[in-house]
């Protein structure tokens, strides 16, 4: 099993190279990257269609906003109705938006299926985050899934009590999207009550310090996987400053124009 150390550290590599990428294709692959760790514990499903369908809904989404709203120059149309039209770098920039959010996001889900919450909380002590922030952290990495459960019981509880959601107008489904997001809120905000309660009651103090029961290891297949890939990151962060400072006229040297050119092709 990875240490849960690695997973951290490929996780700020996934969000570094995120905000660094902005091609279409090169973000799309960091998302496929990001996704591939699911395939070794994939989630039942009804999640599995759910996340798909949820997904897609983004992509569409803002694709569809960016490439009707963009407003910079130069742009060319892909379709127009009347007035409105449907430009091309504007779906281009839609398309880098939703693949950079769902990289972050299903980098953030394979890190909460695939770490024990006390490997996590072992994990950012070790990396020298202080316990208070580590424990609550970890904490709340805990309860995401059982969020995600208890929406899907109120959905079906729901459901059974009237007609279902899709026959309802636009207005009426968002209405009541929010309205049963009210129990999950609620059922969340008593298991914190309860959880702080159970930690005053044991008399737990943060500032003390703890030993592990079960030490992290960090091995050689760790360092296998995490080298290249910090590597790569490090890599795409220099050469973006590089070509940043030649596309604002600060620094140029005719050396570098293969790499300006991959950056302007790739990056």
């Amino acid at each position: 099993m990875m240490d849960p150390r690695a997973r951290l550290l490929l996780i700020v590599n996934v969000g570094l190279l995120a905000v660094t990428l902005e091609r279409p294709m090169s973000l799309a692959l960091l998302a496929l990257a990001a996704a591939a760790p699911l395939t070794l514990r994939p989630p039942p499903a009804r999640w599995f269609v759910r996340g798909g369908l949820m997904a897609l809904g983004i992509v569409w989404s803002t694709v569809l906003s960016q490439g009707l709203f963009y407003a910079e120059q130069p742009r060319v149309a892909l379709a127009c109705v009347g007035p409105v039209c449907l430009w091309r770098e504007g779906v281009l920039w839609g398309l880098a938006q939703s693949a950079r959010f769902l990289a972050v996001s299903f980098a953030g889900l394979a890190l909460t299926l695939t770490t024990p919450p006390d490997r996590l909380l072992a994990a950012l002590v070790a990396l020298r985050v202080p316990f208070g922030l580590a424990l609550m952290g970890a904490t709340a990495l805990r309860f995401v899934p059982e969020l995600g459960q208890e929406l899907l019981i109120v959905r079906d509880a729901r459901a059974q009590r009237g007609r279902p959601v899709y026959r309802r107008g636009p207005v009426a489904w968002l209405r009541l999207e929010l309205s049963m997001l009210r129990p999950v809120i609620a059922r969340a905000w008593r298991r914190a009550q309860s959880l702080a309660e159970s930690l005053d009651t044991r008399g737990f103090d943060p500032l003390q310090p703890r030993v592990s029961r079960r030490p992290l290891r960090f091995t050689w297949r760790d360092a296998v996987i995490v080298t290249p890939v910090t590597a790569l990151t490090i890599g795409a962060l220099i050469t973006r400053i590089l070509t940043l400072l030649y596309t604002t006229d600060t620094w140029y040297h005719p050396s570098l124009r293969a790499l300006y050119a991959f950056a302007r092709r790739w990056l």
